[in-house]
């Protein structure tokens, strides 16, 4: 990410790196959230994961 993104104050200001990528399409929020309701698909529709 330093890389692509020379100062890692700007990254950290406007979301992070996923979100500077994205062109504010996504942040570090969004995917935690997809994640988690990932994770509990188990729960959700369980009788699928049999």
């Amino acid at each position: 990410m330093d890389k692509i993104f020379e100062k890692d104050e700007e990254r950290h200001n406007k979301g992070g790196g996923i979100q500077m990528l994205t062109h504010d399409r996504l942040s570090r929020i969004d995917l935690t959230e997809i994640a988690f309701i990932m994770a509990l698909t188990k729960y959700i529709n369980g009788e699928n994961w049999k």
